[in-house]
């Protein structure tokens, strides 16, 4: 007798989802984190467990995107194991390795420069990263692809990992920190800021960037930047499609990395660290679903019939 995991026993999946969706909600409640979102969340969770085999399907291709969300919404819990912070030390790296004019760095630079095209076309950017990512899982899912669904979900948990890892061992200060309060000690008691992209809130008189920055809990988690990361990894998800997809997903990549400087958010430090760690995460997962795959396969050799004709 084989035991079957729970994603593939409907029952043992449920309840495992249930328990987790629970789990969760009481811990952001019992720290005093509860926002609405939260109850949407738990509630969606549970429905989609219980609803049937066609969202169960959903549900277990898109369960990373939860992992991920609760993995970056618990990072205020974890702040007090972190390593010193750096300010004004990973300043001065940038300038010696990408100098601006006038002695200063590019981020700074453009702080200095702005113009309202580039707000708006940064803005778009910074505004659509994630929603890329979204819309990428939800066409792989309704094509039917279960497999690039289930590997991009599970390579987006694992570059936000490697990211909040990151940010505890080596916490950084984001460029607009530096320039509000100066290269000295850490200012723990710093608020988020949208930076660069208040621009664009103020063109249009929105909230969209003030309100998303206001809950970030970790203004220390500039390096790596996963602003870069995610656009570049849906260039090697997308790869595949041919040559107007790698140009076109490509084009958008590096006007997130550049909207990241542009903006004051990051580094190229921060922006390269990025892109390592959005190929490490897809390297890593594409090579836990081969391995996989392959065992899968050999499984189902086994257990073929022996000794009758088979037709190609």
């Amino acid at each position: 007798m084989t035991s079957r995991s729970p994603a593939k026993n409907p029952a043992m999946f449920k309840w495992l989802v249930t328990l987790m969706a629970t789990g969760h909600f009481a811990l952001v409640v019992i720290t005093g984190r509860v926002r609405w979102e939260h109850v949407a969340a738990a509630l969606l969770l549970v429905v989609l467990a219980w609803a049937g085999p066609g969202p169960r399907r959903f549900l277990r291709g898109a369960f990373p995107l939860w992992l991920t969300g609760m993995l970056l919404d618990s990072q205020g819990l974890w702040l007090g194991v972190r390593g010193t912070i750096h300010t004004g030390d990973l300043w001065e790296l940038e300038r010696s390795l990408f100098p601006a004019p006038d002695g200063m760095i590019w981020p700074e630079w453009w702080s200095h420069h702005p113009n309202t095209p580039l707000d708006l076309l940064c803005g778009f950017a910074y505004a659509a990263y994630l929603y890329e990512v979204f819309l990428v899982a939800l066409w792989f899912f309704f094509k039917k692809d279960d497999h690039r669904f289930e590997a991009l979900c599970w390579a987006f948990l694992v570059v936000n990992a490697i990211g909040v890892v990151i940010y505890l061992v080596y916490p950084a200060a984001p460029p607009w920190y530096v320039l509000q309060y100066g290269p000295g000690p850490a200012n723990l008691a710093a608020l988020p800021s949208p930076a660069g992209t208040a621009r664009f809130d103020a063109f249009f008189g929105i909230q969209y960037f003030a309100n998303f920055y206001s809950r970030n809990p970790n203004v220390f988690g500039a390096m790596p930047s996963l602003h870069a990361a995610y656009p570049l990894m849906m260039v090697l998800v997308l790869w595949y499609k041919g040559i107007a997809w790698r140009v076109g997903t490509s084009l958008f990549a590096l006007l997130v990395a550049f909207s990241a400087v542009y903006l004051t958010h990051h580094y190229i430090l921060d922006v390269l660290a990025g892109c390592v760690a959005a190929v490490v995460a897809y390297v890593v997962v594409r090579a836990v679903f081969a391995r996989r795959n392959s065992g899968t396969l050999e499984a189902a050799s086994v257990s073929l019939p022996s000794g009758g004709n088979t037709r190609a």
